[in-house]
């Protein structure tokens, strides 16, 4: 019977010390100061989409390098709930670069910060598109396409209901590759 004992007590210490994968690699998400883009469609005269900015970081506790192989994007907004492929950058002295094979991996220890931009689309309801009327029309006048509209935090101050409804409970989803093998998909909430 003390052999018994002995072989539960030790494969309960065994398991105790198993840690989950999702220790491995540890991403966290929150808004960023970058400007949101609101892009205008001149064939509705109305703004199709904000793209908001977040910084993504990522921490590999792993022992050997991983890399990332895709983001997604997920919406759960009161109007629809959609995953959209989404790009991670860089920034550089020339400004934001889309990762590329050698800026996908992150080497053990290593914690690397990234840019991601959402693209919210905008219905033509007047919900949405009465409040984003002084950008429409600044755009009209203009005669752009495209507008930097502010950061998150002046933009959620403005229209917190607004910016509420587009992003309530949005998370980020990450697929990762460990050396040749499919790694773990790692999907973590957006703080805003």
């Amino acid at each position: 019977m003390n052999k018994y004992n002995f072989f539960i007590t030790l494969l309960f210490l065994v398991f105790a010390n198993c840690k989950p994968s999702n220790d491995i690699v540890s991403i966290k998400v929150k808004a960023q100061n970058n400007p949101i883009v609101a892009k205008f469609s001149k064939q509705d005269s109305t703004i199709s989409f904000l793209k908001f900015p977040m910084t993504v970081s990522i921490l590999n506790k792993k022992k050997n390098k991983i890399f990332i192989k895709d983001v997604d994007y997920i919406y759960k907004n009161a109007f629809k709930s959609l995953s959209l492929g989404s790009e991670l950058f860089t920034t550089s002295s020339e400004g934001l670069r889309k990762i590329n094979d050698k800026s996908n991996m992150i080497s053990s220890k290593e914690n690397k910060v990234y840019i991601n931009y959402s693209r919210h689309y905008i219905d033509t309801s007047e919900f949405f598109q009465g409040r984003l009327k002084e950008y429409s029309l600044k755009m009209l006048s203009e005669n752009k396409d495209t507008l930097h509209i502010g950061t998150v935090k002046e933009f959620k101050a403005k229209h917190a209901e607004l910016f509420n409804k587009l992003t309530k409970n949005d998370s980020i989803s990450i697929q990762f590759l460990d050396g040749k093998e499919l790694g773990e998909r790692i999907t973590v909430p957006v703080k805003w």
